[in-house]
């Protein structure tokens, strides 16, 4: 099973005064990650590392109620190797915002990380973070662990995993546990240490929409920066940035995006993304507040000031964005939408100072396509998504590749 792909040219800036380029969009000639086509998939995420190797990774189901981490490796950006189980992971539960992860540290460890349910009183749809590391390039992996140790932690959900300044590995999550009666988790932040175990948990803020993708991102520079959807003032539910300069000892009180002044009692179920040009800081999210749809705005100054929203795409059933930048700074954009028959992939590039030149669709109006994810290799994009072609099809994890002609 396969979309329909044809080759197209986009035409858009490197940088603000340069000369125009030409992108052409090039379909890989197998689309299905998972070798084995007897298996259905979703949930694909992507991990680049800084020595240029590329992971996806996703959720392979193994039954009508079970699924498993599994991920491949590609070492030119264009070609997956075969797929890897993660053992232990087969309580994972699949949630287009609750992405797992699988990362390569810079010291050759192995780090996979996913979600799973853990329904209980305070909350039947509350769930917990595994993790597990291997030390032998995913040959043995050790006993799955959750992110806190903390009895009280009982929800956690909604995490991000980065490589800091220091080469050592940081997480972001949503925790249940809370030093206030207002709505919402609590934002944590914590690092792994050099046995592997993560230590210094602490609380980066309270009142966090409690159902929402969050972003951890480290700048060029190596400062540290976390994403996030805040309840503000008991009703709204805005984007919001705080930045740390310290590795993540401390974080700057967090600013928000736009001012949006979206109040809904209710979980969106959509985070927003960050990334970093040569011009500074970029975010894309999704809101219903003063008009819905996808929307971007840039910082130069690390996020004490921000420009004016711009819409990537106002209709209001685009959601769920991601952001990459490549090496001259070109941006380009994804989200998902609903199409005359099914749902879409859309794409917006835009010039390192944010003009918008071009949108378009990188999948047809008849398929089902969603939560994609986007990752520069070299001069070439990778984007994976989950699929499928007809209503009753069994859901796969697909990828496409975008490269320079």
């Amino acid at each position: 099973m396969k979309f329909t792909v044809y080759s197209l040219l986009l035409i858009f800036l490197l940088s603000c005064n340069s000369r125009e380029q030409k992108l052409k969009q090039v379909a890989t000639d197998e689309w299905g990650i998972a070798k084995d086509s007897a298996f259905s998939g979703s949930c694909p995420n992507l991990f680049k590392g800084k020595d240029g190797i590329t992971v996806i990774s996703w959720l392979r189901d193994i039954s009508d109620t079970a699924s498993v981490l599994c991920y491949a490796v590609s070492e030119n950006g264009t070609h997956f190797g075969s797929a890897i189980t993660v053992p232990g992971s087969d309580n994972a539960y699949p949630h287009g915002e609750n992405l797992p992860r699988v990362i390569i540290a810079p010291n050759g460890k192995i780090l996979a990380a996913w979600g799973a349910s853990n329904p209980n009183p305070e909350n039947p749809y509350s769930g917990l973070v595994y993790y597990s590391w291997s030390l032998d390039g995913g040959k043995n992996w050790t006993t799955r662990k959750t992110l806190s140790k903390d009895t009280n932690s009982v929800d956690q959900r909604y995490f991000d995993i980065e490589i800091l300044k220091d080469n050592t590995v940081g997480v972001i999550w949503l925790d249940s546990r809370k030093s206030t009666d207002k709505e919402g988790s609590t934002l944590y932040f914590a690092t792994f240490d050099s046995n592997s175990e993560l230590e210094n948990e602490k609380p980066v803020d309270i009142s966090v929409c409690p159902c929402c993708r969050t972003d951890l991102f480290a700048d060029q520079q190596g400062n540290l920066h976390a994403v996030y959807r805040k309840i503000i003032n008991d009703s709204i539910r805005d984007m919001v940035h705080a930045v740390s300069f310290d590795n993540g000892n401390t974080f700057a009180p967090p600013e928000r995006i736009s001012p949006d002044n979206w109040v809904i009692n209710g979980c969106p179920h959509t985070g927003p993304a960050i990334a970093q040009t040569p011009e500074g800081l970029s975010f894309v999210w999704y809101t219903s507040g003063n008009g819905s749809g996808v929307f971007y705005a840039a910082s130069k100054d690390n996020g004490k000031t921000f420009s004016k929203r711009d819409a990537v795409s106002s209709r209001p059933s685009a959601k769920h964005p991601q952001l990459a930048v490549a090496k001259a700074g070109e941006q380009l954009i994804v989200w998902d939408e609903s199409a005359s028959k099914g749902n879409r992939i859309g794409l917006e590039i835009r010039s390192p100072c944010g003009k918008k030149m071009l949108t378009t669709y990188l999948t047809d109006s008849t398929g089902y396509a969603s939560f994609p994810v986007i990752k520069p290799f070299g001069n070439q994009f990778i984007v994976a998504f989950s699929g499928k072609k007809q209503p009753d099809d069994e859901e796969k994890v697909f990828y496409k590749i975008i490269k320079p002609l």
